[in-house]
């Protein structure tokens, strides 16, 4: 008797074994990180996966179909926006406890990646395929539960991101602004000392002498200008402490605006959107049940699907390489093993945990709610550390949650698969 779980077996085997295969090339030195990896991950990120999106929202989905998941994408945008309010909520009481800002909006932003930036697509779609024995369905769950992560946690984990760059330059600046006041104080100090020492000199003067401009320092008071200077300091602390650097950086949310009008993928889901509400799509999709599909355009629908079939294979082998790299460097392990045992706590169980409950708040049976349950219980992609090390922070969490979640997959997928049959929640018919 087969097994029921060798399906799911060997798809996961199959995807480590491609990461591995990437490890080995990349320790052979046939292929190098800084040159590889840099190639890859712009083909991918520019062609591959927004031909993947476009395919599978804009011609494999109908959103006029009744069978469209909207609570689906729903409970995907509340697990990362609940996992949010959590994050938030802990990072300040740290603060609180420390008597201390030490932790700023860019270790919020760590920390949500940690939690929610879950490889929907990369490694979702090969495993919700294995599971439910359909490679359509595996794409629709997968793109769908990606969905959330580009429309709403991007534009927040970019204005975190550089938000903590204005709280790095306002440290700085307060650091040098320090440094100054100390050095006009002690100058003050000093200027007194010679004022002191001159009064007792003045004191042995005479009164003819003084007359006689003999003596003729004097010590002006504070012009108009200087007051309203430190006046206007003293506004703009209690403009920064109540957030007004933030809001007033004008220049920062024009980048993270043009920074995610340029994002590649977030383009291929609004076409995808635009091709399947104005019933577009239907005239592109070759399946035979459609009586709309016209076959000249067939090239359309095939191109799509021939470049987006190499996402999940070209990204997997491109992470052996990087991990690879990254263990040269140390800097996968750097972390406390308490530390990074909790960030797998909280995202191999707590996070797939907190999806069974949301799939039964919003009614997602069968197929689907397994679906949702699986994909949460993902690792996270390479994408978060790339998002770290442009920003300079947590390099080394990020790295670590990357490759330690990728090496535990193959027993939490089984596991989670196990558990729900056990529970007889979720049963794939």
């Amino acid at each position: 008797m087969t097994w029921k779980y060798l399906t799911l077996l060997n798809a996961m085997l199959q995807i480590l074994s491609t990461v591995g295969l990437g490890s080995i090339m990349g320790w052979a030195g046939v292929l190098k990180e800084h040159e590889f990896v840099r190639m890859t991950v712009h083909f991918i990120f520019y062609v591959a996966l927004p031909c993947l999106v476009l395919n599978g929202i804009g011609i494999g989905v109908d959103f006029y179909s009744n069978k469209f998941l909207w609570m689906y994408i729903l409970a995907f945008f509340l697990l990362r926006a609940i996992a949010l309010i959590i994050v938030i909520t802990i990072i300040c009481l740290a603060n609180w406890m420390a008597k201390e800002r030490r932790y700023s909006l860019g270790h919020v932003a760590v920390a949500w990646l940690a939690l929610t930036w879950i490889s929907t697509v990369i490694v979702g779609i090969p495993i919700s395929t294995a599971v439910l024995g359909n490679a359509q369905k595996g794409r629709f769950y997968g793109l769908l539960a990606g969905i959330s992560s580009f429309i709403f946690q991007l534009p927040l984990q970019l204005a975190f991101f550089e938000c903590h760059v204005l709280d790095s330059d306002s440290a700085a600046e307060e650091k040098i602004t320090s440094d100054e006041e100390k050095t006009a104080e002690q100058c003050v100090i000093s200027s007194q000392d010679r004022k002191m020492s001159q009064a007792s000199q003045i004191a042995c003067i005479s009164p003819v002498e003084m007359e006689q401009g003999l003596v003729c320092e004097k010590v002006e008071p504070a012009s108009d200008e200087a007051q309203f200077s430190l006046q206007t300091k003293t506004e703009k602390r209690w403009w920064v402490l109540i957030g007004g650097k933030y809001v007033n950086s004008r220049d920062m949310w024009i980048g993270i605006l043009c920074r995610v009008i340029r994002n590649p993928v977030l383009w291929g889901i609004f076409w995808g959107f635009v091709l399947s509400l104005s019933t577009a799509g239907k005239y592109l999709n070759p399946k035979p049940e459609n009586p709309y599909y016209i076959e000249g355009l067939g090239w359309i629908s095939s191109l799509l699907t021939w470049l987006g079939d190499t996402v999940s294979p070209l990204s997997l082998f491109t992470m052996g390489v990087w991990l690879q790299a990254q263990g040269m460097r140390h800097l996968l392990f750097s972390i406390p093993p308490p530390m990074l045992a909790l960030y797998m706590l909280s995202k191999l169980v707590l996070v797939p945990l907190l999806m069974v409950g949301l799939a039964k708040l919003l009614s997602l049976e069968s197929e689907v709610g397994r679906a949702a349950v699986l994909i949460a219980s993902l690792p996270i992609s390479l994408a978060s550390f790339s998002l770290g090390h442009q920003y300079r922070i947590c390099e080394a969490v990020l790295a670590a949650n990357v490759a330690v979640g990728t090496l535990l997959m193959l027993p939490t997928v089984l596991i989670w698969n196990i558990v729900m049959d056990s529970l007889n929640l979720f049963r794939v018919v």
